[in-house]
């Protein structure tokens, strides 16, 4: 079970030169929590919809801050080939609900979040014993 079945591939983007209100709103238009931050095809840090939300629900006083001033780095990264268990251990030990997949090459290809672990345990459990 390894995490490219799992994985949500192609995920939205961010450069560090992203504004913190254009990263929210890219979160809120694609219903995503997680922008992996990449500046020339190069992973460089992710921002989680923590890092950025207001929590007045106006605007924050930062939001024509690049994202790079709230993006968590360096970022823990699963190889798309690992298996789930990897990740989710990763997870639980780096205390993060969201990696970044890379291929061999070290390139985005992907995102698997906590939730993505917990359906494929769910499934390994359902399957017959054999």
């Amino acid at each position: 079970m390894d995490v490219r079945s799992w994985m949500s591939p192609d995920p939205q983007t961010a450069t560090p030169r992203t504004t913190i209100a254009e990263a929210r709103r890219r979160m809120h238009t694609y219903g995503v929590r997680h922008l992996p931050i990449v500046d020339r095809d190069k992973l460089v840090g992710i921002v989680s919809d923590r890092d950025v939300r207001s929590q007045t629900g106006l605007a924050r006083d930062d939001d024509d801050e690049p994202v790079a001033t709230v993006m968590s780095t360096p970022t823990w990264t699963v190889r798309e080939d690992a298996d789930m268990a990897e990740a989710a251990r990763t997870m639980l030990s780096r205390r993060v609900s969201c990696l970044p997949v890379v291929d061999a090459d070290g390139l985005l290809v992907g995102l698997v979040t906590t939730t993505d672990c917990l359906l494929a345990m769910l499934e390994r459990i359902a399957e017959p014993a054999g």
